[in-house]
Order: structure tokens, then C-alpha cells, then sequence
């Protein structure tokens, strides 16, 4: 043992080795979905993008779930119109929704006034959370008063004073313009609302709070300083589908008969059936978030730097998700492309406990074979356990980097490991044969064997690394893990086990 640990390879093996165990200590491996349990969602994009407008598309995304309080996730490009969201520990179902809910947003903030855009998601510097600033939910009347400031740039607090100097009509009895702003997130473009009779009549005036306000506002004005048309229709009529030609079609869900939406759709753009989750449809319909007086201070011609976004719900709970919602969505910004949720999977907590179970028991059974097999094989227990021992800390020290590095391990990076453990084990067979073959003709010396065997071990490893590169390179998806693994493990391989186990079988055979 003591001429072994002489070698200096084996020296920075073994101290590779302990830092390994060290760092697994104070910093464990994150375990993917397939071994912690959670979920997967495909998000579908609506044209095939570059991969900087992947990249902003997988930021922002990411950017959403950590704001959301989710740390625990992955988001990984799938080809060039699909993305994949991996989330662990998360397989509750209301939970998902909400998830799924954020992700399909394309998070496009604007303010309209008399029906052009004032102020654009761009112009936001930042969004300010400091309840003593005014952010969060506060009891009001019967339910709860969410609030959400934000700062914009100077540029765009001048030139939305520009817009909105000396536009104040005096409200009787209110500090307040008559004038108005709109604040969307996601408001549909190129649209057209198609609403039953009944439907407009119940909606034909909604409170500009859109709850309670004695101050009304009339669902044409509404719908004219959004920018969105208004059809109200019961039955198809040439008049109509002229009307929506073109045009994205906004319809109550359940509210139109199939053979009315197919008529719809084969004139229209798009038709899409937006159901009613708040007091009026058509606040759910158009995507508005705020309907916000001026006052004579913002009309006076002065850059204003901090606006908000305020709502009402009848709960605490029900505030809180709002004013989060909203929040997040400014924090991360707008999508480049419009997306849509596309599959979800689910793997429970009790499964992905078996997986575990039997990755670990298939590890130690292989392990078990592949010793017996070299024992067989050479008929030296030294060298059976040498191979053995050197994969086994492969392994570990494998572990150890994507701890340090945060890769999370899940079945394509499983099978990585398998992959550059099992040629991490023919590497030294063939150092072990070389060492211990003699030329038919010339006796070589030791050492000439062993690099005669490093020349065919470096060639192996830079082809298997080559061949994984693409998948590295293009982010193919869950691929990624795979191809991250199999080339962590040949490095780690090349450059610090194999140099090692060839000075230990250098030692055992002299």
C-alpha cells in the first residue's frame, strides 16, 4: 500500500476521492423527477424559433417558476417548437393548474389610453414587493384590495405624461378625471368578442372596478379603448362572418352550439372559448387587469416613475393569488411567441421511491456480476477488486460534479452514468491486458504496455465525447442529461481514474 501511495495519480485520485465524499455531504445530488416525484409539462410554441429566442423563451419561463417560489425545477428546450417543464416534489393537482395557468401566458403588459398603447412591458425597470411601498392585499369592504407598484423608465413616464397632459375632465364629487387608462396582460390583438344578446344586456354596463363601483362603464366604450371589435350575435349571418374574417374570435364558453362555432371557424382566424371566472366575461374575456382614473396630478404634464396595478377578491387567499400572479408576470417579462400547454405528466412520490429502490438494486447486482466476471477472468482477486473499486469511486466522484455543477439526476442521466461506468470498466481491461500480455516477438517493458494502452483508451474516450456533443450542443431535450453524464464521466475517467488504477495493476503485477 505505501509504494502505491507513493504515485502521484493515485495521490490526487484518492484526494479527488474524499472531496467527493465531502462535498455529498454538505451539498447532496439533486434528484430529478423520475426519483423525487413531480411533474412534466410540454409547452407548445407557435413557430419554430432560433436558439436566442429558445434561450429568452426558457429564461423567462424559469424566470416565472423561481418567482413563483419553485427552485426545485428544470426547464429544457425540446427541438426548436417545443419546450419541456420539469417540476419535483410537485404533483398536486390545483397546484398544476395554477402552474399551468402561468406558463401559458405570453405576460404582455400594456396600458392603452383612448385606444393606443401608453406604456409597454419594456418600460418596466422593476416591480417593487416592499409592503411599506404599497405592495400586497389589504382588507377593503367585504374581500381584499391587491396592490402592485412598479417603476418605469424615465423615457416612458415622459412620454406617457405627453400623452395624457391637460386630459382631465373633472369628476363630480371625486378627486378624480373622467379619463381613463386600460392595463392589460395579454390583451388579445387583431380581435373580435362575439357575445350573445342576453350576454351583452347582463354586461351592456360594468362597475370600473368590476365590482362594485357606483361608476359604470359601457362594454362598447370598454371594448373600443381596448382596441378589440364587438359582434353580438345569436345566429350566423353573412353580416357576421363578413365581420370576423380574418379576425381572432373571442366567444363565452358553452355559450354557441358546434355548428355554430364551425361556422365561426371557417371564417375566422382563430376562434377560442373563454370560460367565466370572474364577476363579468368580459374582463376575463379581454385580459384587463386595471381600469385607473387620472388625476389632475398625472395630467399636470409630470413624468410619473411609479404606477400600480390594483384588483379585488372576495378572500384573503384568492388576493394573495392574484397580487402573485400579476407580480410574477411583470418581474419576468413577455414570451417572444405565443405558447399553449400541450401534455402533463404526473409521477407520484411512491413511484419514483421504487425507482430509487430498484436503480440502486440493478447498481449493486451489475456491480456484483461485473466483479465475478473478472474474477473469472483473471483469477486474481486484487485486480477483480481493483476494477471494481476504481468505477465505484468514478461514481462517486461522477456524483460529486453534478452536486457542485446543480445537474439533477434523473433516467437519461442514469443512464449516462451506466454508460461511462460500463466503458470506464472495458478502459481497464484493457489496461489490465496490456499489462499483462507479452509480445509474441519483443518482451516490452511494462510501462510501454500501459501507454500503448492509454493511446486506445484516449481515442475511445474523444470518439464516445465527440458523439455526444451534438446532443449537448442542441439541447435535445431530457437527451441533455445523457449526453452531460457520459461525457463528465469520461473525463473524470480519462483524466483521474484510469491513470491511478494503471499505476495500482502496474504495482500488483510487479
Amino acid at each position: 500500500m505505501s509504494e502505491i501511495m507513493k504515485s502521484w495519480r493515485v495521490r490526487i485520485f484518492l484526494i479527488a476521492l474524499l472531496l467527493s465524499f465531502f462535498t455529498l455531504m454538505i451539498r447532496p445530488v439533486q434528484l430529478g423527477m423520475d426519483f423525487s416525484g413531480g411533474s412534466l409539462i410540454q409547452i407548445n410554441l407557435d413557430r419554430p424559433l432560433s436558439s436566442s429566442e429558445m434561450q429568452t423563451v426558457v429564461n423567462v419561463l424559469q424566470s416565472r417558476l423561481n418567482n413563483y417560489g419553485l427552485k426545485q425545477l428544470a426547464v429544457k428546450p425540446w427541438g426548436k417548437q417545443f419546450v419541456v417543464v420539469e417540476i419535483t416534489k410537485t404533483s398536486d393537482p390545483k397546484e398544476i393548474n395554477r402552474i399551468q395557468a402561468l406558463l401559458g401566458e405570453q405576460g404582455k403588459f400594456e396600458t392603452l389610453y383612448n385606444g393606443k398603447v401608453v406604456l409597454r412591458g419594456e418600460d418596466i425597470i422593476s416591480v417593487i414587493t416592499d409592503p411599506q411601498k404599497g405592495y400586497g392585499a389589504y382588507p377593503s369592504g367585504n374581500g381584499y384590495t391587491w396592490t402592485v407598484p412598479f417603476l418605469v423608465s424615465n423615457k416612458a413616464a415622459e412620454e406617457f405624461a405627453k400623452a395624457v397632459e391637460g386630459e382631465c375632465t373633472p369628476l363630480p364629487n371625486s378627486r378624480s378625471c373622467k379619463e381613463q387608462v386600460y392595463m392589460f396582460i395579454d390583451r388579445p390583438e387583431n380581435a373580435i368578442i362575439v357575445m350573445p344578446p342576453k350576454l351583452y344586456e347582463d354586461e351592456r354596463e360594468i362597475p370600473d372596478d368590476f365590482i362594485d363601483s357606483p361608476n359604470k362603464i359601457k362594454a362598447d366604450d370598454l371594448l373600443k379603448n381596448s382596441g378589440i371589435d364587438l359582434a353580438v350575435a345569436d345566429q350566423i349571418t353573412e353580416e357576421l362572418l363578413e365581420k370576423i374574417r380574418g379576425k381572432n374570435v373571442i366567444v363565452p364558453e358553452g355559450a354557441y352550439d358546434s355548428y355554430f362555432l364551425k361556422a365561426l371557424n371557417g371564417s375566422a382566424a382563430n376562434v377560442k372559448e373563454i370560460p367565466k371566472r370572474s364577476d363579468y366575461w368580459l374582463k376575463d374575456a379581454i385580459n384587463i387587469e386595471n381600469i385607473v382614473h387620472l388625476t389632475p396630478g398625472v395630467t399636470s404634464g409630470k413624468p410619473i416613475t411609479n404606477p400600480s396595478i390594483t384588483g379585488y377578491a372576495a378572500t384573503k387567499e384568492k388576493a394573495a393569488e392574484e397580487l402573485s400572479h400579476v407580480a410574477i408576470l411583470l418581474k419576468s417579462g413577455r414570451l417572444p411567441v405565443s405558447v399553449s400547454i400541450g401534455s402533463v405528466s404526473t409521477i407520484s412520490p411512491i413511484l419514483s421511491e421504487r425507482f430509487i429502490s430498484y436503480s440502486v438494486l440493478a447498481g449493486l447486482a451489475a456491480l456484483m456480476v461485473v466483479a465475478t466476471v473478472l474474477l473469472i477472468r483473471y483469477r486474481k482477486i486484487k485486480i477483480a477488486l481493483s476494477i471494481a473499486m476504481t468505477s465505484f469511486s468514478e461514481l462517486i466522484i461522477l456524483l460529486a460534479v453534478a452536486a457542485l455543477i446543480g445537474w439533477q439526476i434523473d433516467l437519461p442521466a442514469v443512464a449516462g452514468i451506466i454508460a461511462a461506468i460500463g466503458t470506464g470498466v472495458d478502459h481497464q481491461i484493457v489496461i489490465t491486458d496490456e499489462a499483462l500480455r507479452k509480445e509474441k516477438e519483443v518482451e516490452l517493458s511494462l510501462i510501454t504496455r500501459i501507454k500503448k494502452a492509454f493511446s486506445i483508451i484516449f481515442m475511445a474516450a474523444t470518439t464516445t465525447i465527440f458523439a455526444m456533443l451534438p446532443l449537448l450542443v442542441v439541447g435535445m431535450g431530457t437527451l441533455k442529461g445523457f449526453a452531460i453524464t457520459t461525457i463528465l464521466g469520461m473525463l473524470i475517467g480519462v483524466f483521474i481514474a484510469r491513470p491511478a488504477y494503471a499505476e495500482i495493476v502496474n504495482r500488483i503485477i510487479d
